[in-house]
């Protein structure tokens, strides 16, 4: 019957499936379809509906005036009844799962197709894209699976189909509080990063209130930004790897890290303006007796769905890009290496260690390297008055590889005179440097911000820490605000 296809509008379509039934596709019966189709043409005659499925199916009869007319009932027919045996087969496969096709299906019963009367390709010169009566039931209930972000559908997609139900019950939930808290228009959401990135941490959070064990395999995720309502095809995806829910796994109880995804939210008082001559969303009056209560709540709730996390944006900028390693390296020094003076929240490098390790993929030795050479000068050489500045070349900003090697070099003298030198094999692993002569390194840069974090972490109730010069402050481009600009 009903199955995962690995095409994202059918999977989502079953997922959502699954949990308006509570059992798994493989369970389900023809009375469960049955219910499920009554429930649809229902749901989906209402205002809010009809202007929404425009841009996931345009055109399609639901979009219609007279449900009733002979081509919209024998539409209505394709969708919600080939599926039954008696329906007449096509002499075709599908093209989702390669059982025989019901359905020569356009836009109006797939997304992302052409429209009904135009010819691609196709046997006989007949336009369509052949479907079983299964997908294309399943395909009907993949807009409950969606938000509506910046005019397009965004919704999820998974190899291992279990990642693209947990994903799917995030915004399945999500869009039924959007659907009670308005009966007429759907909030105008923004930021697809950000709703992304949210829906994948709460599956993670959620996945780790269950407590299951053995914990089940992570994946790669996909989100997809799609439409094509309009004169041409609208498609976006955003690919985040399963290095970030590793990450998010280990740390993201972290009391550093969530700190970091705090901050990173924007606040009530940043929002911004409306711009001018966009129309606003209609709040509807409050009840007499309450001034403006139910007002102000829907405004902080509706406020809390259309705001971003810049910590989010950031990291989606960055996994649009093929070497997004590198990127993700630029966001590490942006959100989780930030500090005040000299003080560093605690455990900040443990966080950050881990972070550059799943999602950077920075080596665990090169990590333990750096680590070491911050501990070493931590633990055996204190810089005094009269060594500010060598030691002000550490907290300089955008130190050359030659300037921070001819600090690094200063340092190891003084730690051969008190007899604790460096083991210097260290130094070239930290800068992932072949030899002495290698200038190859290009995150040299990172290196030295996460041994100054480190050294204000490990000196932090240490009066040693005074004898440390006052590091440069960040320049303006280091606001949460251009983080995106230094991903790009």
């Amino acid at each position: 019957m009903i199955r995962y296809t690995r095409n994202p509008y059918v999977d989502a379509g079953v997922a959502v499936l699954e949990l308006r039934l509570h059992k798994s596709c493989d369970q389900f019966t023809v009375d469960d379809l049955a219910a499920q189709a009554k429930e649809i043409k229902k749901e989906y005659t209402k205002r809010l509906w009809k202007s929404y499925l425009m841009v996931h199916l345009p055109n399609c009869a639901w979009t219609q005036k007279d449900l009733s007319s002979e081509k919209n009932r024998a539409y209505l027919n394709k969708v919600l009844e080939s599926y039954k045996p008696e329906f007449p087969e096509l002499e075709r496969t599908c093209a989702f799962c390669g059982r025989p096709a019901k359905v020569l299906a356009d836009r109006r019963y797939v997304p992302m197709l052409t429209g009904e009367t135009v010819m691609t390709s196709g046997a006989g010169g007949v336009p369509g894209l052949p479907v079983c009566g299964w997908c294309v039931f399943a395909v009907h209930f993949y807009p409950f699976a969606t938000l509506k972000v910046e005019g397009r559908p965004l919704f999820w997609f998974a190899p291992d189909h279990l990642w693209t139900l947990r994903l799917t019950r995030i915004f399945v939930e999500k869009l039924d509080h959007i659907l009670a808290m308005s009966s007429e228009e759907l909030p105008k959401l923004r930021w697809p990063k950000t709703q992304l990135l949210q829906g994948a941490r709460e599956a993670m959070a959620k996945l780790e209130d269950e407590g299951l064990s053995p914990a089940p395999p992570l994946s790669d995720i996909t989100g997809i930004h799609a439409t094509n309502y309009g004169t041409d095809p609208n498609f976006e995806e955003l690919h985040i790897p399963r290095g970030l829910l590793e990450f998010w796994r280990e740390a993201g109880s972290f009391p550093a890290y969530q700190e970091i995804e705090h901050r990173s939210w924007q606040t009530q008082e940043a929002k911004s303006t409306p711009r001018k001559g966009k129309k606003k969303i209609n709040l509807g009056e409050a009840p007499e007796g309450s001034g403006a209560g139910k007002a102000e709540v829907l405004s902080t709730e509706i406020f809390n769905l259309t705001r971003r996390n810049h910590l989010y944006e950031a990291l989606g900028e960055a996994f649009r890009s093929d070497n997004f390693q590198e990127k993700a390296k630029l966001v590490a020094a942006q959100f989780f290496l930030r500090r005040q003076g000299k003080k560093a929240a605690a455990r900040i490098i443990e966080v950050t260690e881990l972070f550059l390790e799943k999602v950077a993929d920075m080596e665990r030795e090169r990590l333990e390297a750096i680590r070491e050479i911050a501990d070493h000068i931590a633990d055996h050489l204190i810089i005094g008055a009269g060594e500010t500045r060598a030691a002000g070349q550490l907290t300089r900003r955008k130190l050359r590889l030659g300037e921070l090697l001819q600090f690094l070099s200063y340092i190891q003298r003084k730690l051969c005179d008190a007899k604790k030198p460096l083991q210097w094999e260290k130094v070239l692993t930290a800068l992932n440097l072949q030899s002495d002569d290698d200038r190859t390194a290009s995150d040299y840069w990172l290196v030295q911000e996460l041994i100054l974090i480190r050294l204000y972490e490990r000196l932090a109730n240490s009066s040693a820490l005074a004898e440390l010069p006052e590091p440069e402050e960040p320049d303006s481009t280091s606001s949460t605000e251009s983080v995106s600009e230094k991903v790009n």
